[in-house]
């Protein structure tokens, strides 16, 4: 899965982001490499007024940074692929538009594949990710395209009318799902029909809303199973979407805590969330904080917290 308000959502820019893009994830999102590393996105420091777009990787309870923006305001969205190497897009203020590229984690560097460019039919920070045989799928408004390694770009297919793409993640047999505001589609892989899985996902007016506007769906993952997990902000919920269509609820975030990035690893479930509104981290210095915290949900419903901010920094 980016959107918000300065210090609830950190960066001035994310004010514009909530309203306009709605699907940015400039402190939202999650991966776990081959190896079990954890990585997700979030400012850098974690509590201070000078901050950037950073990715954070845990290691022994502790979080280093990884990537670190140099641009402010800006965004980092994290992808994988089914092998888990991951990729980090960075949108940035270019002055007269959005500047973005695109890095891939190799071997614990940062290799830059795309950009800087702020041509948006090249390649655009809403919603993306790579496959294993390194091409690109990138999300323009209702439109999907692919770049392939040459730098070749094509319209994935017109057979469905999107509204919006929020988010894309790899299923089982080079299954590509794709979010579309609150309806789930499944792109088989290779020229199979693009299906409807579930829609409907988010409610109307949900009732632990963090704050107005933010009822958002920020980040997807599928297991081996073809199962889909969805980090529902908006109602501070883990959607599980059943590969037939049927919706549950996983995991409910007790407030403050709010969901913002997902993955799954050998079958268990890795959450990013953060603190908005109410509890003592609203308290702290007298002015409003927003830290982060993982948590994994074993395979018998166990929650342990992986990483709290609050812990490593005390």
């Amino acid at each position: 899965m980016g959107h918000l308000m300065q210090h609830i959502f950190f960066w001035g820019a994310f004010v514009i982001l909530l309203s306009q893009t709605s699907a940015l994830h400039p402190w939202g999102g999650l991966v776990v490499d081959e190896q079990g590393d954890i990585y997700f996105t979030f400012i850098c420091p974690f509590v201070d007024d000078d901050h950037f777009a950073c990715v954070w990787k845990i290691s022994n309870g502790e979080a280093t940074a990884s990537l670190q923006s140099n641009r402010s305001p800006s965004d980092i969205v994290l992808a994988r692929n089914n092998k888990r190497v991951i990729f980090g897009a960075e949108r940035s203020n270019a002055g007269r538009g959005h500047q973005a590229s695109l890095w891939e984690l190799d071997q614990g560097q940062w290799d830059l594949k795309i950009g800087p460019t702020t041509k948006e039919t090249q390649f655009h920070v809403q919603a993306f990710t790579v496959d294993d045989a390194d091409t690109v799928y990138f999300a323009k408004g209702g439109q999907l395209f692919s770049r392939s390694p040459e730098g070749a770009v094509a319209l994935v297919s017109d057979e469905v009318a999107f509204d919006r793409i929020d988010a894309l993640a790899w299923g089982p047999k080079g299954a590509l799902y794709i979010l579309d505001r609150d309806v789930l589609y499944l792109k088989p892989e290779g020229r199979g029909p693009i299906s409807e899985v579930a829609s409907g996902l988010k409610e109307e007016s949900p009732e632990e809303l963090p704050f107005s506007g933010a009822n958002i769906l920020f980040d997807m993952a599928v297991d081996e199973e073809g199962i889909m997990y969805l980090a529902y902000y908006g109602n501070r919920r883990i959607l599980k979407v059943i590969p037939s269509g049927e919706v549950s609820t996983l995991v409910h975030s007790k407030s403050p805590w709010s969901p913002h990035g997902i993955d799954v690893y050998k079958g268990e479930i890795y959450i990013l969330e953060s603190t908005v509104g109410g509890g003592s981290w609203w308290k702290i210095w007298e002015r409003p904080v927003i830290v982060p915290r993982v948590r994994k949900i074993g395979k018998d419903g166990t929650s342990t917290v992986v990483f709290e901010y609050k812990k490593a920094s005390r």
